[in-house]
């Protein structure tokens, strides 16, 4: 049955396979055809045009995500594009035996239903699908089109896009996108495609609607030859290389033709603003272009310079370039200006060499200069940098021009000067653009930092100007920063304050500029601060009147407001202070200099002393939370900042600031300044008690306690820390009241506060254990720790005075401070003391805690220091060979995991949302635990079957129960379960696997499933299919080499004794046969009854035996691995071919059978070539798994992915493969 829309009637089944392959027929103009298609359901109905429309329009248009996947499938049938993706999705339609119509049997036909949707159709639904389904059938099968049809094909989007100036945008820009991908792809092949500006000129004879169409399609094109290649990226390289070296020149010299023309009034029409737009869109492409092929982050923006060819220079050495864009920049108005003033950002960062004369480069620059003088200095320039795209730009491009050219040459320029001083005018009024243009200032901040460190090659009358406007920009920046402070006050601007990583770089930038002149801005900076200084004293005086009554007085309001200004303002010129002493360079700076830096040292001391009497003594309704946490931590950088650059290195080396430092503060050496910074900053740890405090002071304790750490993680930094009488006061009291955030009772904190107990300890830790001789400190150190699981262990017993909530919270704080105290122990004597001290005495506590609160998280404490405890990492856990300790320690980690793990087994999970929380962190830890005890290398696991202890057995079958308890999707599904999983697999695979005397059916089937369903995961993290496939090549390793040996075993002529017998070749499947024949069967034996078992060298492997009764397990692992190496490029493909050799050789005949196959199911244009890739896999290897023989079989497998990438295929799913088995 026909159905027709209109007048338009045509068949496909009229278009036989021959005028399928003439350009002419398959891209002419039809004006008769009518789809006929085969309904899925019925194979009777036909498909009209008006149906596809609604098709399309519900696939775009509809909130219902079922009806959307639903129109998806039925299009993916009738249109399919014959790729993995798309015509395999699921879905209704998928479920038939051809995933689409049989009227339309390839990439070719595909691309006939498009063209004429697109001839045909008006709706902008339909049109937007057919041009994305073209551009996917191009991408993916290009290679299968002749060049005859790729080029009939692009001149089909061509003349579409030229007869249809009027369809909607954005169905205009896919078409341009279109053209570019097929210009792209046929480019180096296709002759035709190269005169690209020819074909285009077309456009530009018409009126103005046209030639916005032809520069669009233009810059599309140039952006898409600079996208990244993603397959054949030699190939897409060439490409925009032709395309640099043949089109692009010509086509920004036409830009910048037309732009000239429209500047000149040449072109006057209602549609000259997109004009405009679109000529400036199109520069701004030609000079983005990646003209020598670095990566798109070294390539971006603001980085570098434009490496443009030298042929560009016939564009550059004239002055009309730089004339029509400045003259465009001050015709135009915004936002198109906005567009010149970019492409003056580009053209201010053209490569110094590509001029051919030195006369010709000073030119060029000096024109650059001349221009932007006279936009700062004349009014209408000044004008037209009041609308803050224009300014924005402008503070770009002196960034970029400073960047690209150097100082030396600038200063030549005979206007040099007045450049400058322009320019540092405009940077006094730039540095006050916070409110409006905020980003702007790093820019005028890049210029002047780059500007000052080039000062060594200029004249010194230049230098000297330089250094006098650097004292000015100090001035301006210090009092803009002070400014800002009421804006942020009164709502009119964000606070820098609340991005401290955005506000550092910037100061960074500053300290190089206002140390170039470095007395005179240092003096600027003291006074103001000395002025703030006595204005806070002032302040706190009015304050502490008003100081003696708990309620806010009258009055009291005001003197909150004015101090939290000056608080404010004292904090950015803490941190200004601490930028200009951190940016000292060691060996570079002069006394005179580090003379300043004591100073700043000297008055930010000074304030912070009186800050800290202040805040001793002052009511919270007169504090600011907010402001408390800003100047806490502008202080804390300080530290850092002073440490950095005046502690590390010989005290010798920095006498006058501790020159100062001793006159005022008698502070004679870097160990004095350490003890005074760390008992300063203990004072952050410590709590007001203030509800309303508390998120600003759990941020102060982390900035706090990163400081300390940064103190404490040189070699050098934490002997002076272990030296400073604070920190002697703090390891013998470490576990004070009044840190309240070691306080058991305080309510569950977020997520970065919970860690706070961990870092603190982890940083004692490493101070305490900085000495050799620790023993006596270290038995002082845990005496606390000592009394409160003493206390715990009289409550165990039911003669303590603690409650069960009190028992569970001490515990739960205690052992994240014993977490932390363990990740630092980094060597066997500190090992051994912590391991004498804690076991055996208090690891009955452990289990008990976790039988009573299993489900609780103090459980998930417990098993995070359990976790660290049992970890060897840096062999800290080394024992003597006639020790016990290591045994022992598996014991008791075999108590702790059992105990937990039967709780495990039978906590039901309440809702799916919940699994993670409720069951699989647990889970997770316990594979964490198991994995990391088990590759220790601390125990001997033999002696346990040899003595008929059940500690390895018990944990084991707790391990397969618990992954049994799991849905192998949940468990590939969850990241880091599935990381730890594969983890413990990997370990288990190595040697306890194959020692055990028989697994359990069901636990075997569930490994090699999970195995085989971690790896085609695209989001799974490498680390879980590099530990998957290592776990698969153990196995393989060992099924092999045992058939191996059994054959020499088997083999009279063959000495079994031999070196030699795992190099030597064999038919892998005479080997399978003559393992099977050996032994007799063994049934599903119970784990823990190993001498019922003993094994029989004579017989088969159980692991053999299941291995080759179960074929297709391997099958399906091969054809996983095969589709991810053929289809992915991802980071672990070495780890991913390692197993694939064994695989190949225990079922050589399901790779050939599914090779073949697979070859079978590609379009007919790419067996050939794909069959040679294929055998390129085995050529040179043997029937073996040495070294050599992997890494050959590695080579082959790197090449195969090649061959791959430049070819489109069509996915042969693991699924598939296992229905051939």
């Amino acid at each position: 049955m026909l159905l027709h829309r209109g007048r338009q009637c045509f068949s496909l089944a009229s278009v036989n396979s021959t005028h399928l392959r003439r350009p002419d027929i398959l891209f002419a103009s039809c004006s008769c055809l009518h789809f006929i298609f085969k309904s899925p359901i019925t194979m009777a109905t036909s498909l009209d045009l008006q149906t596809i429309e609604q098709y399309c329009e519900t696939l775009y248009n509809t909130p219902d995500p079922s009806s959307r996947i639903h129109v998806e499938n039925l299009l993916n049938y009738h249109c399919p594009t014959f790729s993995s993706g798309l015509s395999n999705s699921t879905g209704w339609a998928s479920d038939l035996p051809n995933t689409h119509t049989p009227d339309i049997n390839s990439p070719i036909e595909s691309a006939l239903f498009c063209r004429n949707v697109l001839e045909n159709s008006k709706s902008p639904y339909a049109l937007m699908f057919a041009t994305s389904r073209l551009k996917s059938l191009v991408e993916d099968h290009f290679i299968t089109f002749t060049a005859a049809e790729q080029h009939g094909l692009r001149s089909f989007v061509l003349q579409y896009v030229y007869r249809n100036p009027g369809l909607p945008p954005f169905i205009l820009a896919a078409q341009a996108q279109l053209f570019s991908i097929i210009t792209n792809l046929g480019w180096v092949d296709n002759q035709e495609f190269r005169p690209l500006l020819d074909h285009i000129q077309v456009f530009f004879r018409h009126g103005v609607g046209h030639r916005v169409l032809g520069v669009q399609i233009l810059a599309s094109v140039t952006t898409q030859m600079n996208l990244p290649g993603l397959r054949n990226v030699v190939k897409h390289r060439k490409a925009a290389v032709g395309f640099r070296d043949s089109q692009l020149l010509p086509i920004f010299e036409a830009a910048l033709s037309m732009l000239r023309a429209v500047l000149q009034g040449q072109l006057s029409d209602s549609d000259s603003e997109k004009l405009k737009e679109a000529i400036l869109l199109l520069m701004k492409a030609c000079l983005a272009f990646d003209f020598i092929g670095t990566s798109h982050e070294e390539a971006s923006d603001d980085v570098g310079s434009i490496q443009v060819p030298t042929s560009w220079k016939v564009v550059f050495e004239q002055p009309g370039y730089l004339d029509v864009l400045w003259e465009c920049w001050k015709t135009f108005s915004s936002p198109t200006s906005i567009l010149v003033m970019e492409c003056l950002s580009q053209a201010a960062s053209i490569r110094r060499s590509v001029f051919s004369m030195n006369d010709a480069r000073h030119a060029y620059i000096y024109h650059i200069m001349r221009e932007m003088t006279l936009t700062i200095t004349t009014a209408a320039g000044q004008n037209k940098l009041q609308d803050v795209g224009n300014f924005h730009e402008f503070c770009r491009m002196l960034s970029r021009f400073k960047n690209t050219f150097q100082l030396a040459e600038v200063c030549d320029y005979q206007d040099s000067k007045r450049w400058l001083s322009a320019i540092g005018e405009f940077t006094t009024r730039g540095f006050h653009s916070w409110k409006w243009s905020p980003n702007s200032v790093s820019y005028l901040l890049t210029f002047w930092s780059k500007t000052v460190s080039s000062l060594s090659s200029v004249k010194q009358d230049t230098e000297l100007l330089i250094e006098a406007i650097t004292v000015n920009l100090s001035r301006s920046y210090l009092k803009s920063c002070l400014d800002c402070v009421h804006a942020v006050m009164d709502g009119e601007a964000d606070d820098p304050l609340e991005s401290e990583e955005t506000l550092l770089l910037s100061l960074e930038m500053f300290a190089s500029i206002a140390r170039t002149k470095y007395i005179e801005s240092g003096r600027i900076i003291v006074n103001e601060f000395q002025d703030l200084s006595i204005k806070y004293r002032e302040l706190v005086q009015r304050a502490s009147a008003l100081s003696g009554t708990t309620s806010p007085p009258v009055g009291s309001t005001d003197v909150k407001e004015s101090l939290m200004v000056i608080e404010m303002q004292l904090t950015w010129m803490v941190y200004i202070m601490a930028a200009c002493i951190g940016g000292r360079v060691m060996y570079q700076s002069t006394s005179e200099q580090d003379q300043m830096d004591g100073e700043f040292a000297c008055e930010a001391l000074g304030f912070i002393h009186q800050l800290q009497m202040w805040t001793a003594q002052r009511p919270l309704h007169l504090a600011s939370a907010d402001a408390y946490l800003y100047i806490q931590s502008s202080i804390i950088y300080f530290y850092s900042q002073f440490r950095s650059s005046y502690i590390i290195e010989d005290s010798s080396k920095a006498v006058k600031v501790y020159t100062q430092l001793a006159a005022r503060w008698g502070l004679n050496t870097p160990n004095q300044v350490l003890d005074v910074i760390m008992e300063s900053s203990l004072n952050n740890l410590r709590s007001s008690g203030d509800p309303e405090w508390r998120r600003q002071e759990d941020q102060l304790v982390i900035r706090t306690l990163k400081l300390f750490t940064d103190l404490s993680s040189g070699y050098s930094s934490v002997k002076y820390i272990r030296k400073l009488d604070t920190t002697k006061a703090l390891l013998k009291n470490h576990n004070s009241s009044k840190f309240r955030f070691l306080d058991p009772m305080r309510k569950k904190p977020d997520t970065d506060v919970g860690r706070c107990r961990t870092i603190y300890y982890t940083m004692l830790s490493r101070i305490l254990f900085s000495e050799d001789n620790v023993d006596a400190s270290f038995w002082r150190f845990v005496r606390p720790w000592e009394g409160t699981l003493d206390q715990i262990k009289l409550a165990f017993d039911g003669s303590g005075d603690l409650s069960e909530e009190d028992i569970r919270l001490i515990l739960l704080g205690l052992f994240k401070d014993l977490r932390g105290f363990v990740t630092s122990i980094s060597n066997r004597r500190q090992y051994n003391l912590f391991y004498e001290w804690f076991y055996p005495a208090y690891t009955p506590i452990v289990v008990r805690a976790i039988e009573i609160w299993p489900q609780n998280d103090l459980a998930i404490a417990i098993l995070r220091f359990w976790l660290e405890f049992a970890t060897n990492k840096s062999s800290r856990i080394t024992f003597d060979s006639s020790s016990p300790n290591g045994i022992l320690l598996f014991r008791v980690t075999s108590d702790v995991l059992y105990t937990y793990g039967q709780n495990l087994l039978s906590r039901p999970i309440s809702s799916e949302s919940t699994r993670w929380a409720e069951k699989y962190k647990g889970i997770m830890l316990y594979f964490n635990i198991m994995s990391v005890s088990l590759s220790g290398k601390y125990v001997n696991f033999g002696v346990f079957k040899l003595y008929g202890d059940k500690a390895l057995d018990r944990i084991l079958e707790i391990f397969f129960q618990l992954m049994l308890a799991i849905p192998v999707d949940d468990m590939v599904s969850f990241p880091k379960l599935a990381l730890s999983y594969f983890s413990v697999i990997d370990v288990f695979a190595l040697d306890h696997m194959m020692g055990l005397p028989m697994m359990p059916p069901p636990v075997l089937g569930y490994i090699f499933r999970a195995l085989s369903d971690i790896i085609p995961l695209p989001s799974t993290n490498a680390g879980c299919t590099t530990m998957a496939c290592s776990a698969i090549d153990k196995i393989c390793t060992f099924v092999l080499n045992w058939l191996i040996k059994n054959k020499i075993r088997k083999d009279e002529n063959v000495d079994a004794d031999t070196d030699e017998m795992l190099d030597t070749t064999f038919d892998v499947d005479d080997l399978r046969a003559s393992a099977t024949t050996t032994g007799s069967h063994r049934g599903s034996v119970d784990l823990t009854s190993s001498k019922r078992h003993l094994k029989d060298h004579q017989g088969t492997h159980w692991l053999v035996e299941y291995v080759l009764t179960n074929k297709d397990v391997l099958g399906y692992l091969f054809a996983a691995l095969f589709q991810v190496i053929a289809f992915e490029n991802r980071s672990n493909q070495w780890s991913l071919s390692r197993p694939m050799l064994g695989l190949i050789l225990l079922n050589r005949d399901f790779f050939t059978e599914y090779t073949t196959r697979f070859v079978q199911v590609q379009l007919p244009d790419r067996r050939e070539q794909l069959q040679k890739a294929i055998d390129g896999l085995l050529e040179g290897i043997e029937n073996n798994l040495t070294t050599a023989n992997r890494d050959r079989f590695t080579t082959n497998a790197t090449a195969f992915r090649r061959e791959c990438s430049q070819m489109t295929l069509i996915a042969f799913s693991p699924e598939d493969a296992e229905r051939m088995m």
